[in-house]
């Protein structure tokens, strides 16, 4: 039987291996430093990739949701993971002088970082887990991550389940090939004109399909001009999805469709 190879955010510990194993439980794990080398594996060779989407407290990630705009890939699945961030290192809390942890880990903490460090330096890095790695061996830094990646780099964890609220990511799996399931994601551009984006809603609106989620990203083709995201109920085998489909086609500029899933 053939090995199952899956693209995720590295190193070790990541939140994006935690989601991936509760899919793939026997596969081969190729860990890459970046989201953007995740999607450029999976089309070069891996069956599936895996990274994260969006935080239930900081939104869409900008860098997933350019590289769904750039590789020819679809999304086939997704995995909700409950966000339990944790304050870990090798130090006491009276020596702390920087933190370091990726960018919505740190905003997730936000008001817990401004009320107990807020002479601290925060550090970005690509993953909580390589935030960790980073910190191996510094005298005033410390991490943000899960507790059960901290006792994979030998770090203990000073505070615990310090989110300002709870929060869930979710993340993508992604693939060249279709998935299936009631829930279908597009990217689209719309004409420059006055109410051109509430005529592609209306197509939806009208059949009565729930939009799950809808959310711009700046094009990067001139300013101004924006892409929009959108999930919605629905399966592009279904009559009414595929009708809809093709009603939006003229009154956009650019249509991506993602895939079901």
């Amino acid at each position: 039987m053939k090995e199952i190879k899956v693209a995720i955010l590295g190193p070790k510990g990541t939140f994006t291996e935690i989601a991936a194993k509760k899919v793939f439980r026997d596969a081969s794990f190729k860990y890459c430093d970046t989201i953007d080398s995740v999607f450029n594996l999976v089309e070069s060779g891996a069956d599936f990739g895996v990274v994260p989407m969006e935080n239930s407290l900081e939104g869409g990630l900008d860098v997933t949701m350019d590289c769904l705009v750039n590789y020819d890939l679809k999304i086939c699945g997704e995995i909700i993971l409950d966000i339990n961030l944790c304050l870990v290192g090798e130090i006491e809390k009276e020596k702390i002088k920087v933190i370091i942890s990726h960018p919505h880990a740190l905003a997730q903490c936000r008001r817990f970082l401004m009320d107990n460090f807020p002479g601290a330096k925060l550090a970005r890095s690509e993953s909580t887990a390589s935030a960790m790695k980073e910190i191996k061996g510094m005298k005033n830094a410390v991490a943000i991550g899960a507790r059960n990646s901290a006792y994979i780099y030998g770090l203990n964890v000073i505070v615990e389940d310090i989110g300002d609220r709870p929060s869930q990511t979710r993340f993508i799996v992604i693939s060249k090939n279709e998935g299936k399931g009631n829930k279908t994601s597009i990217i689209f551009a719309v004409h420059d004109t006055p109410g051109a984006l509430s005529d592609v809603l209306k197509e939806f609106a009208k059949r009565e399909i729930n939009l799950k989620k809808i959310e711009s990203r700046p094009s990067k083709r001139k300013l101004g001009e924006y892409l929009f995201f959108i999930d919605f109920e629905g399966n592009l085998s279904d009559e009414i999805t595929k009708e809809t489909i093709d009603s939006i086609k003229p009154k956009t500029t650019f249509l991506k469709i993602l895939g079901s899933y």
